[in-house]
């Protein structure tokens, strides 16, 4: 394949792929409390013991792994639809080239007697010989695998046994004779012996060779828990229990396995291009009047006033709830005992309802607010003067208002769970940086994460998933999701867990103290399997297993479609009762609960993105029609279909009504009927992902207003068609992956977690640099994912955007601490820009071409004003989040070796380094830039209150 070739087919996969994605390493239990699944005598609460042998084949809830209860009878109908019936990849030869000794020797290795250990050996598939588009890779784009599977205790003898495991990546061709891979649904897959298979005997590793689609770039494609499942007994195999280090069970990605395509101009991190982007961040001299974010107007004085224990705030302008907040924050800061320093506040209804002063004197501190929000701001900005452990203010005088109306932060709990208490704790964040919306995930394929009443099965089952097998062997749904994203078999990780009706309630109320908005998504119709599955056996529970009055899917519906993240199924069915009244029962339910909390529900998110099948999409080359594209997948295309294209309710409802001419009228159906039952709730807004609303007419809806998550990668072209949206009348929300979706890499390393299917990485400082307003200009300070510049003109009129959001999508976030890191500190740079318009963005013109040949970017002001962030979080900000116990992830440390001298910096100011000179382990020994070390082994930095330290590096 080209360069060309391949630059193109990287392109298309970044535009078109998925959107999704402080406290213990452990899981989450159903009550919101974190766990780390293990119990004092050494078991795991799925009922394997830590060593990864089985206890027994009974769940917790009186069921058995075959799907029968205890007392006989069966859970499962095949009408239900919960049982799935596993599909074999193809076969291929089983030599050429592929096997390496790499991985099989890190089996050997382990200690257990029973392991599997994952190796991307070439991530170049088509530089093997490998012919990626006739395998019907989608663009073309394959890459080769090795399963090493360790066995020397004999307990693989036989041909009675199923090795579960999770892949991101279809697998297009097995390699072996002797074993098979099925695929279950989604990412769920097992190896199973043939009829070649000769046991282990001898060979204490056998490898299996798989072609895979894609690549695996990063050491988090490769998913924990692998699983025996043999005799209706389920072990864990135990090399690969970690959710948090694949270090046990994965073969490092190293050299050019790294790369994207050959010749990728964007390097894997190293010490050295570290140290190159790291150099021009100077050291200020002070950052006592630096507030995060930048208010809109400051004038430092001269002086400062003594706060050594603190301040006080009254109740005469804001709730009393709202003040515990901010007495909560500070004290964060403070241990004085002394008399607090009293806050004067007071609304003005001739300021605007956003804006605030805050003045800084001898003779103390005022607020000045237009509403009781905006004089929250200005206590927030107050709060944000102090340095941890200075007894002192700066003197100041500040007139400050947001950019944005909407500044808003996304959390995905549905993938993998997060507890109330990390919420809670990003809430709180929030506020100190005046973000106002937490948009809340809280349903997808994998996950439905809210009680609702008289729904009691979404949480039963679709709030847990774990392993069940039907009288017949096969994976079944009867009474939980199946097991994904690497939660194995048990039920104990994070992959289980639901707020309850009380809790959601309390953590509405506690938003609203802190003037955060809560808005609550729902995703559907796609993205929406967990709800399926769980309505399905409330059908079956109920008798009826084929009732779509109860059902979210039409049982009839033979339609052959695949989605994003591998499904054959999951999608709600717009032609049928159930789905609406379904809708109704939620909306009306979850409106009660903002009622109950008193806090307002202005805006209804119901997701909305990626109901289709990838088989229709552009990866793909249908080969009927003759011609041929090289960077796209062969495939017959008369083996797939549309969504809904076999459902005879949807046939019946485009024959009967006629509004719907055909399957493209169904969506704006589904979206019109959703639009007014959210209306009639008394909510005034609804709010979707761009893609379900192309063909839907704003005006057209019930609610009062219409929005759009939009995500489209500036990069891709999202640069020009953004502002499409805001001109046809729809609130308009930045939320774009190349630059704000949290769940992405930090930096191009293996090691760091996350996709990387928008841009190869995205740290602090491209975030801090994005220019969310005049979109074009990002193409002077920005390259694609491939590492090109691009050219970007629109010629659109600009109405302006609604606001901005940072994403964090949860598929590899499976513990509190991973969930910090990969928000923080990236939320400060998400917040500086949501509320502050820097200098050195410009006005957005309608022709203006923009790239990085054009310079019309102060790139100097750009740079100082990064050096003015940087120190504020180096020598303030991140010693706050220290305080409120976020796991932030801390930088990896740059390296300039010369003459055997060795210099060090890091992306923030005032971080400690440590270096090791030690061949093995790390000998830290604090860096001093006055001395410089010689023969560096290793470096790392550490948090500001010296408690953790971040990744070690060359």
């Amino acid at each position: 394949m080209s360069l060309l070739t391949k630059l193109l087919v990287v392109s298309l996969f970044a535009i078109l792929s998925a959107c999704g994605g402080g406290g213990s390493d452990g899981g989450t239990t159903t009550d919101g409390t974190t766990t780390d699944g293990t119990t004092t005598d050494g078991t795991t609460t799925d009922g394997t013991t830590t060593d990864g042998t089985t206890t027994e084949g009974t769940t917790t809830d009186g069921t058995t792994t075959d799907g029968t209860t205890t007392d006989g009878t069966t859970t499962d109908d095949a009408s239900s639809g919960l049982s799935h019936i596993a599909v074999e990849a193809p076969k291929g030869d089983a030599g050429g080239f592929g096997i390496s000794d790499i991985g099989k020797n890190q089996a050997l290795a382990l200690s257990d007697s029973l392991a599997v250990v994952f190796e991307a050996v070439e991530n170049h598939g088509d530089d093997t010989g490998e012919n990626c588009k006739a395998l019907g890779a989608e663009f073309a784009s394959c890459s080769i695998i090795n399963l090493h599977v360790k066995d020397t205790a004999a307990q693989l003898d036989g041909n009675d046994w199923k090795i579960y495991f999770h892949s991101i990546r279809r697998i297009l061709r097995v390699d072996n004779t002797e074993f098979s891979i099925f695929h279950v649904n989604g990412d769920l897959h097992y190896i199973a012996p043939t009829d070649s298979y000769s046991g282990f005997g001898g060979d204490s590793v056998k490898t299996i060779k798989l072609i895979t689609e894609f690549s695996h770039l990063h050491e988090t494609d490769m998913l924990p828990r692998y699983w025996l499942a043999r005799g209706g007994n389920t072990t864990l195999i135990n090399n690969t229990v970690s959710p948090t280090s694949s270090d046990s069970y994965g073969v490092a990605i190293t050299g050019d396995n790294a790369t994207a395509f050959n010749g990728e101009p964007i390097p894997v991190a190293n010490g050295a291009n570290r140290f190159d982007k790291f150099a021009d961040t100077g050291t200020l001299a002070s950052v006592a009047d630096i507030i995060i974010p930048t208010p809109e107007f400051s004038n430092p004085g001269s002086g400062s006033l003594n706060i050594g224990s603190g301040f006080s705030f009254d109740t005469s302008v804001l709730p009393a709830a709202s003040v515990s907040a901010l007495t909560s924050r500070q004290s964060l800061f403070f241990s004085g005992s002394g008399t607090p320093s009293a806050v004067s506040t007071v609304l003005d209804d001739s300021l605007p309802a956003d804006q605030y002063q805050l003045s800084i004197d001898a003779t103390g501190a005022s607020i000045t607010g237009g509403s009781a929000e905006a004089v929250f701001h200005g206590a927030q900005s107050l709060l944000a003067l102090i340095t941890p452990g200075v007894a002192t203010v700066p003197f100041i005088d500040i007139t400050d208002s947001p950019r944005f109306a909407y500044r808003g932060m996304h959390a995905d709990i549905s993938r993998n769970f997060q507890s109330v208490e990390t919420i809670r704790s990003l809430i709180d964040q929030m506020a100190a940086y005046k973000l106002n919306t937490l948009h809340l995930h809280l349903s997808d394929d994998e996950g439905w994460r809210l009680a609702i009443p008289g729904l009691a099965e979404l949480t039963t089952v679709g709030a847990t998933r774990r392993f069940q097998l039907d009288a017949d062997g096969n994976v079944t749904e009867a009474s939980a999701l199946m097991p994904q994203l690497g939660s194995g078999p048990g039920s104990d990780s994070s992959a289980t867990g639901h707020y309850t009706r009380n809790q959601f309630i309390e953590l509405l109320q506690y938003a609203n103290a802190r003037f955060i908005t809560v808005v609550p998504a729902f995703d559907m119709p796609g993205h929406a399997r967990a709800a399926v599955v769980a309505m399905r056996v409330k059908a079956a529970n109920a008798g009826r297993p084929g009732d779509t009055t109860i059902r979210l899917d039409d049982p009839e519906d033979d339609s052959r479609y695949l989605t994003v993240q591998h499904y054959r199924d999951g999608l709600i069915n717009p032609c049928i009762d159930g789905t609406y009244t379904f809708i109704e029962t939620v909306v009306t339910q979850v409106k009660a609960m903002y009622d109950e909390a008193g806090a307002p529900l202005p805006i209804w998110h119901m997701g909305g993105d990626e109901a289709k099948s990838i088989f229709k999409g552009a990866g793909f080359q249908n080969l009927s029609e003759g011609s041929t594209i090289p960077w796209k997948g062969d495939i017959d295309g008369s083996l797939y279909d549309f969504p809904w294209e076999n459902s005879p309710a949807c046939q019946n409802l485009i024959a009967q009504n006629g509004s719907i001419s055909n399957l493209a009228d169904l969506t704006p159906y589904f979206v019109e009927r959703l639009a007014t039952i959210v209306n009639d709730a008394g909510i005034e807004k609804l709010y979707a992902y761009q893609d379900i609303m192309r063909d839907v007419n704003a005006q057209s809806l019930a609610t009062s207003t219409v929005g759009v998550n939009f995500w489209e990668s500036i990069t891709g072209g999202g640069h020009t068609t953004a502002y499409d949206w805001p001109n046809k009348g729809y609130d308009t929300i930045i939320a774009v992956p190349d630059f704000l979706y949290f769940d992405h890499p930090y930096e191009a390393d293996p090691k760091e977690r996350g996709y990387y299917w928008a841009t190869r990485y995205t740290d602090t400082r491209k975030v801090f640099s994005f220019m969310p307003s005049n979109l074009p200009q990002n193409a002077e300070t920005s390259v694609t994912r491939e590492g090109n510049s691009f050219s970007a003109s629109p010629n659109a009129a600009f109405s302006g955007f609604t606001g901005m959001q940072g994403q964090i999508w949860g598929e590899t976030v499976r513990t509190a601490n991973q969930f910090d890191a990969m928000v923080f500190p990236r939320l400060l740079a998400l917040a500086e820009r949501a509320w502050h318009r820097a200098d050195w963005e410009l006005d957005y013109a309608a022709g203006t071409q923009y790239s990085q040949s054009t310079n019309r970017t102060d790139r100097t002001a750009l740079t100082n004003d990064w050096i003015r962030f940087a120190n504020a979080l180096g020598y303030k900000e991140l010693q706050k989040l220290d305080a409120a116990n976020i796991n932030y992830r801390i930088s990896t440390v740059g390296v300039s070796s010369v003459g055997g001298t060795t210099t060090l910096n890091t992306e923030f100011p005032g971080q400690t380094i440590e270096y090791s000179t030690a061949s093995e382990g790390f000998n830290a020994q604090v860096y001093d830039a006055a001395s410089p070390p010689v023969n560096v082994v290793g470096v790392r930095a550490r948090s500001a209150n010296g408690a953790r330290t971040g990744r070690s590096t060359p």
